[in-house]
């Protein structure tokens, strides 16, 4: 398996995202506090002028408060409906929750946490992909010959149970299908020829 902390966020941004437009700047005085993952993330991704989040926002370092149970929300998801959140006490631990759910600590630490959620973005926006229903386990396997499994924890949300596999320039997002039989797959990358092998696997019927 592939450890998130071997994955260079810097490179991956550029394959995915081409190279940044900007330099990188420190963040204000006022974000001292917050912690140095989640600041090392807002000073990189900032300097891309391009749209890096599809199924979340973060929140802007500026703009985040610490509330009076001595949570810091610093990002939800697009509907509102789910949040995340720091401890300035515990700088290195996330908790997520539903709306006016209690906290729960999530399964990654801060720095893994947030390279698993800019490549689930990737996978949720990328223009090349292709995506296939109730695959069966012998064409899944032949999907994710080249790839390797990336070591994420495991997420509540958006759906329990998905798993992320990254390759070269490619990524794949399966979870077990609703019908119960076979696995829903999504395949992604920067260029569409590197998805071109998929529609030679029989057992899965592809569509953009």
């Amino acid at each position: 398996m592939i450890d998130p902390k071997n994955i260079d966020l810097p490179n991956f941004l550029a394959t995915w995202y081409g190279a940044p437009s900007k330099s990188g700047t420190p963040l204000p005085d006022s974000c001292d506090w917050l912690p140095e993952p989640l600041k090392e993330w807002h000073t990189l991704t900032r300097r891309w002028d391009v749209r890096l989040t599809y199924t979340t926002s973060m929140i802007p370092p500026e703009r985040i408060r610490i509330a009076e149970d001595g949570k810091a929300i610093f990002m939800i998801d697009s509907t509102g409906d789910w949040r995340w959140c720091i401890d300035p006490n515990d700088s290195d631990s996330v908790f997520d929750a539903e709306l006016y759910a209690p906290w729960e600590r999530n399964s990654e630490r801060l720095t893994d946490f947030l390279v698993h959620n800019i490549v689930r973005e990737v996978v949720c926006g990328a223009n090349a992909r292709m995506r296939a229903l109730a695959v069966s386990d012998e064409a899944l396997a032949e999907v994710l010959a080249p790839l390797e499994e990336v070591e994420f924890g495991t997420w509540k949300w958006p759906a329990p149970g998905y798993r992320i596999f990254m390759g070269d320039e490619t990524l794949a997002e399966i979870i077990k299908a609703d019908s119960g039989t076979g696995w829903d797959v999504d395949v992604v990358s920067p260029k569409f020829d590197r998805l071109s092998r998929l529609e030679k696997i029989s057992g899965a019927r592809w569509r953009a």
